[in-house]
């Protein structure tokens, strides 16, 4: 068994979403927010966002969504709907892994 000697360095290739201006989150609050708060299931919730051009995906424990290219966008807390309240609601979600451990998208 060998130490480490050095930083574990992160995926650059997986990033978050940068921080959204004030007039952005509005908008998108307002056109996403509702489909949060009224989804029954996690693949509900999909659906939902797949109607509108978004998929969720979840980076370094946070939820994010993501556009068709699957470019990040926001986070749920970014728009008022964090990963942890949305969890309380709907139960944990099922998570698929990449191999690199950094990102994950709903299992089916």
């Amino acid at each position: 068994m060998t130490a480490q000697t050095g930083p574990i360095v992160a995926d650059q290739s997986v990033s978050m979403p940068t921080p959204l201006d004030s007039e952005t989150a509005m908008l998108l609050r307002t056109v996403l927010l509702p489909h949060f708060e009224h989804a029954t299931s996690w693949g509900d919730l999909c659906k939902r966002l797949g109607a509108k051009g978004y998929e969720i995906t979840f980076r370094f424990g946070h939820l994010v969504l993501a556009d068709e290219q699957g470019k990040p966008v926001c986070t749920g807390a970014m728009i008022g709907s964090p990963l942890s309240r949305l969890a309380d609601r709907l139960g944990r979600p099922k998570l698929r892994s990449d191999c690199a451990g950094s990102t994950a998208t709903l299992q089916n």
